[in-house]
């Protein structure tokens, strides 16, 4: 590969990471999944089943999603979505 290639392809990987660390997310499940990711569990980001809550629509978190692995003592994370897509807003062991 030429030096102009691997420049191209950097700088596209960095502007995707960049992208996807700091913007919303597309759905809330993977705005949950990227703050397992965030939050030092990246093999449980993956292999994680993250199921949805009972409560939807709160007015100041948004909707509750939990994450069903025992591992994980911050399993229930709330996220709302904004203009822009999914974010989260609330990490916690309980709701």
């Amino acid at each position: 590969m030429s030096k102009r290639i691997k420049k191209i392809v950097l700088t596209v990987v960095v502007v995707l990471c960049v992208y996807f660390l700091f913007f919303p997310s597309i759905t809330p499940q993977l705005a949950v999944r990227k703050q397992l990711l965030i939050s030092f569990h990246p093999i449980k980001a993956v292999t994680s089943e993250v199921l949805q809550g009972k409560i939807k629509n709160d007015p100041k978190y948004g909707n509750l999603y939990e994450v069903a692995d025992p591992d994980i003592t911050e399993s229930f994370i709330y996220v709302k979505k904004s203009g822009f897509g999914w974010r989260v807003t609330s990490v916690g062991s309980a709701p």
